[in-house]
């Protein structure tokens, strides 16, 4: 009888010792305390809030850049300095892409068949193939058609909008129009696919599953998978329908590779729908609320955009106007609304191959490591006052060598980074021109950016209302213009020029 009733306490303490103690070959490396990280699990704090709460304030106090963080189950390596980072991700071999073992119904969805979890010869052949197709053209007529779709919506408000969610319509539309091949009609729409997905991504974050995958195992969540599956099948339709209609998309320049697999095409089709839809909306998001809450910033902007491509808004921009090197200005605010609100915290874990030696520290071989973009983004070594919207530090020369790494890093950086920035710029552009926007007095985000939870530890801003103000433009006549009938003395005026006046609170 005593033996039976201890039994719930024995497993109980097993239990415990495994959330609590690291691995043997792992004991050597300082660690984030458990007991609080089990707690901002439990309480579905963001992964933002808890890297700044925890983890970096551990990180400097202990001087480590190499940490262990109880995350997904398990404990793994963080690392926190941007030259450790530069090293896992330059050598693919040494560091190859982590395949999930756990239970998390996120891989179920997402499946380990695309271009972010393959290696070897798998990724190399996914890697050429979507390179090209990302580098055979910008979109930028589809994404500036897109803008003004957007700008007509906006216009049509008489309050506040939410802005985080119109971000999500956009960067959905887009990467429909672009890369799926497929018109989602987001914006205009409740879009019943987005619901379905973003129910599903809700649910698979829950935070006791989220902390113990296993429970996935010893209590399944029946109508969740059904739900993801039903989800995925939804793709494949996608999938099928664009072998019988192909068009002028990614995915179609994808089907054209016979090396590619169902499969393949199937888990490439959805990590680019998350990552063109999901981490787009984020950084969106993220831009307009640095703009918002710094109009000094967002009128130097926007006397960027009006001297490169003028006030007619019938003039669509070519691809050269849009460039970095036309908007430099513009460029500087997007690389530092990247860096301060990264919308991925981390890189999909490496894990070595062999023992190695990261920093003073020995790694054991098949150890999981995780560079974490947002605490090398935060590092006060390397950005002066790492919290602080600062755009000029993305003009002065020597930047990259701060640790600015929201696309990653080496060969396996995002191939999709220059297709971001470029519709960024477009929508930005659109807007900077039409429209002056700020926070609501009353906005939940008055003092700093509040982030929704994740269950890929995204950084997307939540409840994001902004104002906007329409830029009418006028024609006004100077002194000195002849009355009608009347002869010009040309010596007498200057032509007349376009002013912009504010009016009209949308």
């Amino acid at each position: 009888m005593y033996a039976s009733a201890a039994l719930p306490l024995v497993l109980l303490l097993l239990c415990w010792y495994r959330i609590a103690i690291p691995p043997r070959n792992l004991r050597h490396l300082p660690r984030v305390a458990i007991l609080p990280l089990l707690w901002s699990y439990l309480r579905g704090e963001t992964e933002d809030c808890r890297i700044k709460r925890l983890v970096l304030p551990f990180s400097r106090d202990a001087g480590e850049q190499v940490v262990l963080v109880w995350v997904l189950g398990r404990w793994m390596v963080h690392i926190l300095d941007f030259k450790l980072a530069q090293e896992l991700c330059d050598n693919v071999v040494l560091f190859p892409k982590e395949t999930p073992d756990d239970a998390s119904l996120l891989w179920r969805f997402v499946g380990s068949a695309s271009l972010l979890m393959s290696n070897g010869e798998q990724w190399r052949k996914q890697s050429v193939l979507i390179d090209e197709a990302f580098n055979a053209r910008i979109p930028i007529a589809a994404f500036t058609s897109l803008a003004h779709n957007l700008s007509a919506i906006v216009g049509k408000k008489r309050s506040s909008v939410t802005w985080d969610k119109y971000s999500q319509r956009f960067a959905l539309d887009a990467v429909g129009s672009t890369i799926l091949g497929h018109n989602f009609n987001a914006m205009e729409t409740d879009n019943l696919f987005v619901q379905d997905y973003n129910g599903v991504m809700a649910e698979i974050a829950n935070p006791m599953y989220v902390i113990f995958p296993w429970m996935e195992c010893v209590f399944p969540r029946k109508k969740l998978i059904r739900r993801i599956d039903t989800l995925v099948d939804k793709f494949m339709q996608l999938l099928t329908d664009k072998k019988v209609n192909p068009g002028d998309d990614m995915m179609t320049f994808m089907l054209k590779d016979p090396a590619m697999s169902h499969r393949e095409l199937r888990d490439n089709m959805i990590t680019l729908f998350i990552a063109g839809h999901d981490t787009a909306a984020g950084a969106i998001s993220t831009l307009f609320y640095f703009l918002a809450r710094r109009p000094d910033i967002q009128r130097r902007a926007r006397e960027e955009v009006l001297n490169v491509l003028g006030s007619d808004l019938d003039l669509d921009p070519s691809i050269e106007q849009l460039s970095g090197v036309s908007l430099p200005y513009l460029t500087a605010c997007i690389r530092e609304a990247l860096r301060i609100n990264t919308p991925i915290s981390y890189i999909v874990p490496r894990q070595a191959s062999r023992p190695v030696q990261l920093g003073q520290y020995a790694i054991p071989a098949h150890t999981s490591l995780i560079v974490n973009i947002y605490a090398i983004h935060h590092d006060g070594r390397q950005w002066a006052s790492p919290d602080s919207f600062i755009p000029e530090r993305f003009l002065e020369r020597g930047w990259q060598k701060s640790g600015w790494l929201p696309f990653a890093l080496g060969p396996r950086q995002c191939p999709a980074r220059n297709f971001a920035m470029y519709e960024q710029r477009a929508l930005a552009a659109v807007f900077l021109r039409e429209y002056q926007w700020a926070l609501p007095e009353q906005s939940v985000h008055r003092d700093s950016l509040k982030n929704t939870v994740s269950p890929f530890a995204l950084t997307l801003p939540h409840n994001l209302e902004l104002t906007f103000t329409r830029i009418e433009k006028v024609q006004k006549m100077p002194l000195g213009v002849p009355k009608d009938g009347e002869e010009s003395d040309h010596r007498s005026f200057h032509e007349p020029r376009e002013l912009l006046t504010v009016n009209d609170r949308v």
